[in-house]
């Protein structure tokens, strides 16, 4: 399932990569102001077109769950679970191209280890589909398997080389420190991190995101 994610996901963003690299490469060949200040509003574009298309969900009030600042809070006798919809800022810019993000925070409320594992979280569409919680490994997988990532080396300057592998350092530190990391809470701590999802298609307009027995509904914000 993971390979037929990864090459979905470089098959949609092999254009926008390739324009881009493209645009970086007439920046280095020719001396012209005016062909850098083309490039820089090209990429600018595509970056509000990658960003301002990320629908906004909100959670809806519900039986259990409390709304507050835009997280949906669960509480229970053993944890308390804070969740809302979220936006991936810095590198990769394209990641939420391809995911859905939500950060979620996880507090243990006994007097003994809790255990939270990617099987606790699901996510069903409004046609009833399940997406299953994408690990974070995975997520960097795809990320660093971007055409602006892997172009043919032997056709690149050394510094052209030394910056792709700054950038790779870059995705890799942001979003393995960025996701949640399950596993063990001890006693009356806090855990809290980003969770994602494979991308909602666009027409959709509400999911039910599942943790463990619970259900917690989010509706797309009319614009």
């Amino acid at each position: 399932m993971w390979r037929y994610i990864v090459g979905n996901a470089l098959v949609r963003c092999a254009s926008v990569g390739n324009a881009l690299v493209r645009c970086a490469m007439s920046i280095r060949t020719i001396d012209s102001t005016s062909a850098l200040v083309r490039c820089v509003i090209f990429i600018t574009a595509i970056f509000l077109i990658l960003t301002g298309c990320v629908p906004k969900y909100l959670p809806v009030v519900q039986g259990n769950i409390e709304i507050l600042d835009e997280f949906a809070i669960l509480r229970t006798d053993d944890e308390m679970l804070a969740v809302r919809m979220d936006l991936w800022n810095g590198e990769p810019q394209y990641l939420t191209e391809y995911f859905d993000v939500m950060f979620i925070r996880v507090q243990n409320r006994t007097r003994e280890n809790i255990k939270i594992e990617t099987e606790h979280f699901a996510l069903i569409d409004e046609n009833s589909l399940q997406s299953d919680l994408v690990p974070a490994d995975i997520v960097l997988e795809i990320a660093l398997a971007h055409p602006s990532l892997v172009p043919e080396w032997y056709s690149i300057s050394a510094e052209t080389q030394r910056e792709n592998l700054t950038r790779i350092n870059t995705i890799r530190r942001n979003i393995m420190t960025r996701a949640f990391a399950f596993g063990d809470i001890y006693p009356g701590a806090i855990k809290e991190g980003m969770i994602f999802f494979p991308k909602l298609e666009s027409k959709n307009q509400e999911f039910t995101l599942i943790y463990k027995s619970n259900e917690i509904v989010f509706r797309k914000m009319k614009k």
